[in-house]
Formats: C-alpha cells, sequence, structure tokens
C-alpha cells in the first residue's frame, strides 16, 4: 500500500506552510486520482515553495541499515533438464500408495565415480533403488528446488497471481481514498471546499470498486484454498555405480507416498419383486504427489501395510472390584473402548477380515492431480428384501433390509452407501461388513407398521419367612401389512439377563420366541398375509428374594 502523508509541518505561525508537498509527491498525487486534475490548494502549495529542489542521489547519506538476520540455508536448484520421475505403477491404499517408476539413464561422472540421478516426490519414503546388471555402491537423497507440475499446481498457481493482483489495486485504491483525508496546514475554506468538491465526486465510485474486488478476492481465496499447497521441493537420488557403464541402463526405484488415497463409495438398488439387489462401486481417489501421473498403471487395494505382529498381552490382575471397573481391566492397560456403533475411520476399511484384502486393477491409466472418481465395478446380488421390526412404547416403524454374503472371497471395503429402492432414492448409510456378511438398510416402510400394546404391569410379594418379590410384564405386538403380497417380518426384543443367582427368570411368548444368547436378543419370524395383521405376545416375570435391592425396568 501507498503511504503518502502531505500533512505540513506546522511551526509557530500559523500562517506559514513549512516545506510541505514536493513537485514529485503531487505528481504521483495525480496519478492516483486516475487524471483528475490537481486541486487548486495543491498547485498553490507548490508555487509558494520557493526553490524546493531534490538532492541528487549520489550527495544523500546512506541510511543507517538494519541489522542482517543470518542467512537461511539454501536449497540447491535442480537442474533444469531433470524432471520427476514418471510412475509406471501405482497401487493406491486408503491413506497412501506404493508407487514404482522404471527410467533408462544414463550415467554421468563426478569425482571419478558413475552416477545415476532421478528426482522424487519430496513426500517418497521407503525408497528402494534397483539397478539391474549394475554393482551399487550406495545411494543419497539430496533436497532440491522444485517447481510442482501439472494441471493442478498450474491452477494454483494463476489463482495465487490473479490473488496479488487483486491485493494491489486493492492497495492502490485505498491509497487514493486516503488523499481525501489529507489537508494541508493553514488551508483556507477555498481550497477545503474544492477538496470535499473532489471527495464527493471519487470517493463513492472508488469505496465501490474496493467493494467489488475484495467480493472478488475472497472468492479466490476459496479456490485457492480447495487446492492443498504443493511442496516447492524434491528429492534428487542419487546412484553410484562401481563401473561406468558403456550405454543407457534401465533404473526401477519404489516409494511410499502419502500424498494420496482412495475411499470408495456405494451406489446401491433393491429390487424386492425380483430379490436382487443391484450395487455399484466407485473409487474417490485424491493425489497432490507434485505431478501429474501421466501413464501410470493403476490399481486399487482395499488394505494397506499395516503392523507385522500382534499387540502385548494386556496385564490380568484379579482384585474386589465393582463390575464397571472390573469390565474396565479386562481391556488391555493402554487400549481405549471403542463405542458399539462409531463411525468409519479414515481409511475406510473394514477390521473384521484381518490378512484379507481385494484388489482392482484400473483399465484406464493415468492420474492427474487432484480429487477424481473413478468407476470400479458393478455387481448383481441375490439379496431378497427382508423386514425387521424392534418395537418399544415409542418406535412402530419396520424396517426394509437385506443381506449378503462374500461366501468365499474377501468382504468390500466399508465406506458411505447411497440407496434407492426400485430406482427412488430414500437416503444415504454405511456398507461396513462384518464376518464376511453385510446387511444393507433401506430405511422404514410406510406399508408396514408395528404396534405395541401393554397387557399386563405388576409388582407384588409373597411368603413370610422367605419372601420374594415378583414383577411381570406382557405385550402384545400388533404387525400390520398394507403391501399387496406376503412379506416375513424379524420381530426383536432385548433378551433379559441376571447377573445374580438369586434372581431367576421366566420368558414366554406367542409364538414361543427364539434366543440368540450371543446377540442377546430375543426374536420372532412372523408371516404377515397380505393387506392384514399378525399378532406376538410376550411375557416376562422376574423373581427374586425380597431383600435384594431389585428395581428393574423394562424397555
Amino acid at each position: 500500500m501507498y503511504h503518502i502523508n502531505y500533512e505540513m509541518p506546522r511551526r509557530h505561525n500559523a500562517r506559514r506552510y513549512g516545506r510541505g508537498l514536493s513537485l514529485a509527491a503531487l505528481a504521483l498525487c495525480g496519478v492516483l486520482f486516475g487524471g483528475n486534475p490537481l486541486p487548486a490548494w495543491a498547485a498553490a502549495a507548490d508555487a509558494a515553495m520557493p526553490g524546493t529542489t531534490v538532492p541528487d542521489t549520489a550527495e544523500r547519506t546512506p541510511a543507517a541499515q538494519p541489522p542482517q538476520a543470518p542467512a537461511k540455508q539454501e536449497i540447491p536448484a535442480v537442474h533444469e533438464d531433470l524432471r520427476f520421475a514418471q510412475p509406471q505403477q501405482v497401487e493406491l491404499f486408503p491413506s497412501g500408495a506404493q508407487i514404482t517408476v522404471s527410467e533408462r539413464l544414463t550415467a554421468s561422472s563426478r569425482e571419478g565415480q558413475a552416477v545415476l540421478r532421478l528426482l522424487l516426490p519430496d513426500g517418497a519414503a521407503g525408497i528402494v533403488p534397483d539397478v539391474p546388471g549394475q554393482n551399487v555402491l550406495g545411494w543419497t537423497l539430496t533436497p532440491v528446488a522444485s517447481r510442482p507440475q501439472g494441471e493442478a499446481a498450474e491452477r494454483r498457481r494463476d489463482l495465487l497471481a490473479r490473488l496479488d493482483a487483486l491485493e494491489g489495486r486493492i492497495a492502490a485504491l485505498n491509497a487514493r481514498m486516503e488523499l481525501h483525508k489529507q489537508l494541508p496546514g493553514g488551508a483556507d475554506s477555498a481550497a477545503v471546499e474544492s477538496l470535499d468538491a473532489l471527495a464527493e465526486r471519487t470517493v463513492p465510485g472508488l469505496m465501490a470498486e474496493r467493494q467489488k474486488l475484495t467480493r472478488e478476492m475472497e472468492q479466490l481465496r476459496k479456490l485457492v484454498n480447495a487446492i492443498p499447497a504443493l511442496s516447492e521441493q524434491g528429492k534428487l537420488l542419487e546412484i553410484r555405480l562401481a563401473a561406468m557403464p558403456e550405454a543407457p541402463v534401465q533404473v526401477r526405484c519404489s516409494y511410499m507416498l502419502h500424498d494420496c488415497g482412495w475411499q470408495p463409495r456405494y451406489s446401491v438398488n433393491a429390487r424386492p419383486g425380483t430379490g436382487k439387489v443391484d450395487i455399484a462401486l466407485s473409487a474417490e481417489i485424491w493425489q497432490y504427489s507434485g505431478q501429474d501421473w501421466d501413464k501410470a498403471r493403476l490399481a486399487l487395494v482395499t488394505r494397506a501395510p499395516g503392523a507385522l505382529g500382534p499387540d502385548a498381552l494386556p496385564d490380568w490382575i484379579i482384585e474386589p472390584s465393582s463390575p464397571e471397573a472390573a469390565r474396565v481391566a479386562a481391556l488391555p492397560r493402554h487400549a481405549k473402548a471403542v463405542p458399539l456403533m462409531a463411525a468409519a475411520d479414515n481409511s475406510g476399511i473394514s477390521a473384521a477380515e484381518e490378512g484379507a484384502f481385494v484388489r482392482w486393477e484400473i483399465p484406464t491409466t493415468g492420474l492427474a492431480q487432484g480429487k477424481s472418481i473413478l468407476n470400479v465395478t458393478s455387481e448383481e446380488w441375490a439379496a431378497p428384501m427382508q423386514w425387521l421390526a424392534r418395537p418399544s412404547a415409542g418406535e412402530s416403524r419396520v424396517w426394509m433390509t437385506a443381506e449378503y454374503a462374500f461366501a468365499d472371497r474377501p468382504s468390500w471395503p466399508a465406506g458411505l452407501m447411497e440407496c434407492r429402492i426400485d430406482g427412488q432414492y430414500v437416503g444415504t448409510g454405511s456398507f461396513r461388513p462384518e464376518a464376511g456378511k453385510v446387511k444393507l438398510f433401506f430405511g422404514a416402510d410406510p406399508r408396514v407398521t408395528v404396534k405395541t400394546i401393554n397387557e399386563t404391569r405388576k409388582e407384588n410379594e409373597s411368603g413370610i419367612i422367605n419372601a420374594r418379590r415378583f414383577w411381570r410384564w406382557s405385550w402384545r405386538y400388533a404387525i400390520r401389512n398394507e403391501r399387496p403380497e406376503e412379506v416375513q417380518v424379524r420381530l426383536e426384543r432385548p433378551l433379559p439377563r441376571s447377573v445374580d443367582e438369586r434372581v431367576t427368570l421366566k420368558l414366554e411368548g406367542t409364538p414361543a420366541p427364539t434366543t440368540d444368547q450371543d446377540e442377546g436378543i430375543l426374536f420372532w419370524e412372523v408371516k404377515v398375509p397380505a393387506r392384514g395383521s399378525s399378532d406376538v405376545r410376550q411375557e416376562v416375570e422376574i423373581t427374586a428374594p425380597a431383600d435384594l435391592k431389585l428395581a428393574p425396568v423394562a424397555p
């Protein structure tokens, strides 16, 4: 921003102007005012300054120089003819990539030793070079300055240049408006009126233009922030050979890169009338390596390299404790409890199958910097629609589900899922395989409902010597089907379980429920006729000694 101050230094006599503005400064004012003539007071002020001269620069006394900061260590510039080695094969994991490059290089001589040079991205790690047929003495990595390549890098540079230009224009507008706030010392009323008239003509337009430029600059900043900053460095790999080869040699190099990855996206369409589910898997891929991968063969892998061995066994200490503390002590010493319905981690990969993964070879080659979507595969699954009810006092919905088993192949990775029924969009959910199966949910079916009716709720006490208390509940679940075909509804209720041997439980139902101890549920498979109803009854009785402090609450 230009900082121009033409306020006169005041003397004891207010009528004196002092030295005031030089002619050069007033000329600059004219430029900033966009060609507007100088105010009369400005011309008069310049004329009233006798003998105003600008001393020759050669005669000026040199200004005191501020102390110099220690020079930063410069990154050596890279050779102009050396560009990033182009990947030949890229295996993309959810949190990185294994990259292989292969180039035919001519060795150069340095200090009497043959050297092969290869430029790698700044984020390259786990680098393993290989020169078949040559005796490799060793290799070194040197940080070098590198200009990010590819369309994303060019787009970001262009946006930053436009942003700099806008900031400069706004600074110039601010300087022009600042001039209207300055008055020369001792200015008379005519000069003030002249400056006011000039401000009235120019300032509104300047402010409007500044606001327009500010809005444009804010939009540019959003666009810049959408493109991650790319490293201005690279790694120069220099491989030293025992002897100078007579001809160019093939150099292979593999490395890991973490500025890239992929996550799955699913589109699922259920067709209840056919018992089929159409599923399409696409991949959201990103890479910010500093270059476009022009000819790379791509493969998507569902699991990244991870730990090679198990965790240490936890301590097992038996001591008096509360039930809550006992459950916490059962965890490893440094473990963290994870909620059962925790969201998928950043990798988006289900941990249900240890040591198993899926690999997809992408038929197209190359991948530009930035984000892109690739269609991976699509299948038709045999997965008949099912209906699931988990009734309670306030829950009457019946959910539409389908289940698919991956049988003898590894499960697909977890990810976001967009759901449809017969082509109609119903919402988004999570695709989370467990134990080789995936359960797909398609929302509540408005044509199938369940109503909970409380029939019995009692509490009493019996006996004198061995007094005992009783709690009894009974419910009736009325399932209504308005669909034109029969449906089978799985009705689930929590299984009551006691941690005290003095408490007895009695469970009955019509029809009799099935118990799943592992899942902790009771369930009924109920066939509901077309446009008809079916009822399920459940009875629970709890008995405990009268002196046992027990206050069971039925869900």
